[in-house]
């Protein structure tokens, strides 16, 4: 009897288990499952085995990507960008039938590590295959012999220093028989790689919320074919964000940031600050994605200065949106207005956007204090 009420117990354990796990919609299953789970430390590997819903998973995604953001607060996580971009590379050009390019061996290596430094000129060589794959390859199958193509991957220099190591070496064998190519698992200095980039990549190391910045529509990022230029290595080349206005960035000098056509993306180096003199120019910048070729806005600045409340708004206007090259439907759209010349006083503001495009308005507002 003892043993049917144990089983039982096992039982429902069991499907207590599949239904938390089942909780979880396709789209934050796969998430555990796909490539970001090669960037995850051992404590966030265990915190997303206790992740059972949504809203659950959707916190734990916004914080991974925000402790790993280069420049937290700003509107772009390059980090992100580059995952992505990596991604969608690996996903078209290592693909196998039995396992998709950002799940394969070669795979891991390049959305962890980057692209190697020879990657222009990979070593390959021929090599001798017995058994499962020479005994090298895990999961191989057992054919007889026959020469398997090997190749060997070098990351040096800066591609390497950036990781803690003076170079990094990984071979990868193709089985002759079924294509499938799989790492040498006798050549494991690439696993210590792994483990450094995992760690380097979490620059916010404290942060156990994230915060408000960092919840945003998700943006993409393509890899071109390499190029004589580029020195062998697909290069960087579009983003693209969701239809709307994006986060509005408060800068010093909105003039100096990348103009719209120079082939850079103007956020990428669009850190906001919230502090001011009186000689500043006030700058500000957002990102407009849509089909309108101007907007109908109203900029106004309210606070409080030597205790007496300001009130500044300027008449509509008609401003023309600069179209960004790197940014395929989305425009700039920046101006500077000198503190100087408005007599602003030291205190604190918030400064506010009203705009339209024809088709919706928008409402953006940031707040700063002038020193």
């Amino acid at each position: 009897m003892r043993t049917l009420v144990r089983g039982a117990v096992v039982v429902l354990l069991s499907l207590f288990s599949l239904s938390m796990y089942a909780a979880l919609s396709q789209k934050y299953d796969d998430f555990g499952k796909g490539p970001a789970k090669w960037l995850m430390t051992r404590d966030e590997q265990k915190k997303w085995k206790s992740v059972s819903t949504d809203e659950q998973a959707q916190e734990f995604i916004d914080l991974f990507w925000a402790r790993r953001d280069p420049t937290p607060g700003t509107y772009v996580n390059e980090y992100k960008q580059e995952f992505d971009a990596r991604v969608k590379w690996t996903s078209e050009n290592l693909g196998h039938p039995k396992v998709k390019g950002e799940m394969s061996d070669q795979g891991h290596a390049v959305i962890v590590l980057g692209f190697p430094t020879n990657n222009g000129k990979i070593f390959k060589q021929s090599s001798s295959m017995s058994g499962g794959g020479g005994g090298s390859v895990t999961g191989g199958e057992s054919h007889g012999s026959m020469m398997g193509e090997r190749e060997i991957w070098l990351w040096e220099k800066d591609d390497a220093r950036k990781f803690g190591m003076g170079r990094i070496e990984a071979v990868f064998i193709k089985d002759p028989y079924n294509g499938l190519v799989q790492r040498d698992t006798q050549r494991n200095d690439i696993m210590t790689a792994y483990a450094n980039a995992v760690e380097k990549a979490v620059v916010s190391k404290d942060m156990t919320v994230a915060p408000e910045w960092a919840k945003r529509p998700p943006t993409q990022v393509e890899f071109v074919a390499a190029n004589k230029d580029s020195g062998g290595k697909p290069t960087m080349t579009t983003r693209h964000a969701e239809p709307g206005v994006h986060t509005l960035v408060l800068v010093k000098d909105a003039m100096a940031l990348p103009g719209p056509q120079s082939g850079t993306d103007p956020f990428a180096a669009a850190q906001g600050v919230s502090s001011f003199t009186t000689s500043d120019d006030l700058g500000y910048a957002f990102e407009y994605c849509g089909a309108a070729e101007s907007l109908k806005m109203t900029i106004s600045i309210k606070g409080t200065a030597n205790g007496q409340k300001i009130n500044m708004v300027a008449p509509l206007e008609d401003v023309p949106v600069e179209a960004i090259k790197v940014v395929p439907g989305c425009s700039l759209v920046r101006a500077s207005i000198p503190l100087g010349d408005m007599n602003v006083a030291q205190g604190a503001y918030t400064f506010s956007i009203k705009l339209d495009d024809g088709t919706k308005s928008y409402d953006l507002s940031k707040d700063f204090q002038v020193q």
